[in-house]
């Protein structure tokens, strides 16, 4: 592949990271042997669609957080969507990066849209896909929108990791809100009965909801899918929820009696929403926060390849929706 293919630029000294079409590797010199040892599922053949991730080093903390291009796709009003996720090279630190000049979108009309909350290497070893994106004009043309994290000053590298976001290579062309290719269809979220429904990978915001400081709120999220290629699908839908950003803590606890992977996803059988046009599949979960504040939570919700339980079962590229949702949380 020509290097003006590659859809993501980074500029690092100790870690060389190559995001290709369908690898990312990671290379360093700089990390002691004894954090030198990988993680269960790393050296595996990725998937159709998928990244492989073939970490020479990895640590438990003190890594850098690396933002990545996923790819771009046209929405129903002829603009486009650049969509963005990231690596957390640490397989224990979660790191709080504030907006600002460590964590910044160029340009500076999108800045402020990013994460701030990065979660470790999820289990498996695969990144977190598509956590944010930005919606661009459909003249975009061969602009870039970069996306730049830099190294936390208390790991002493203080290195930039800078991700371009275009529209101009097909290779990185995504479909939604169907995939063709799969026969399959990203699945309906809504937080109330009543309430406006949510997607695909296009983020919408509901609320805000109302919380205080130290005290659970439970909230439902309610989905459902309705696949033109097979009205018989029976593929479970999974979810789980995230801190996007806020001050404090966040604290999920799933409710109920639905079947749980070992990450803490949650999965709704196919049963809930097949036993009617107008039925939803539904759960519980219990979320608290640590201090007061204006918070942003994610969470996606996607279809699992055959309802098992573990984390490898990510359909990567492939119809899943995002939810961000607006909380005030008062003292």
């Amino acid at each position: 592949m020509r290097a003006e293919t590659v859809g993501t630029a980074l500029r690092m000294s100790s870690l060389r990271v190559i995001a290709a079409t369908l690898l990312v590797g990671v290379v360093s010199t700089s990390i002691p042997l004894t954090a030198q040892n990988r993680v269960p599922g790393w050296g595996r053949v990725a998937p159709p669609g998928g990244h492989q991730n073939d970490l020479q080093l990895l640590r438990p903390n003190g890594g850098p957080v690396v933002p990545i291009f996923e790819g771009w796709y046209v929405n129903p009003d002829g603009t486009h969507q650049l969509c963005f996720g990231y690596f957390n090279t640490n397989t224990e630190e979660v790191l709080e990066i504030p907006i600002g000049r460590d964590n910044q979108v160029e340009p500076e009309e999108f800045n402020g849209l990013q994460p701030t909350h990065f979660l470790p290497v999820p289990p498996g070893g695969r990144r977190h896909y598509c956590v944010f994106s930005a919606t661009v004009p459909a003249d975009w043309g061969d602009r870039d929108l970069v996306w730049t994290l830099r190294d936390p000053s208390e790991h002493g590298l203080g290195q930039d990791y800078s991700s371009p976001g275009r529209t101009r290579f097909e290779e990185y062309h995504l479909e939604e809100l169907l995939q063709e290719s799969r026969e399959n269809s990203a699945p309906r979220v809504k937080l109330d009965a009543d309430g406006p429904e949510v997607r695909g990978r296009t983020p919408t915001t509901l609320g805000p909801l109302n919380a205080s400081a130290g005290q659970a709120v439970p909230v439902i999220l309610r989905v459902r899918r309705d696949n033109p290629f097979d009205e018989e699908d029976r593929q479970p839908i999974t979810f789980r929820w995230y801190k996007y950003q806020g001050p404090g803590d966040v604290v999920f606890a799933p409710q109920g009696e639905h079947r749980r992977a070992a990450d803490g996803r949650t999965i709704i059988e196919s049963s809930t929403w097949l036993e009617a046009p107008d039925a939803w599949g539904s759960a519980t979960t219990s979320i608290s926060f640590s201090e007061p504040g204006d918070y942003l939570l994610l969470v996606q919700a996607y279809n699992d390849s055959g309802g098992r339980t573990q984390p490898s079962d990510f359909e990567f590229f492939c119809c899943w929706t995002n939810v961000l949702v607006a909380v005030a949380v008062e003292p």
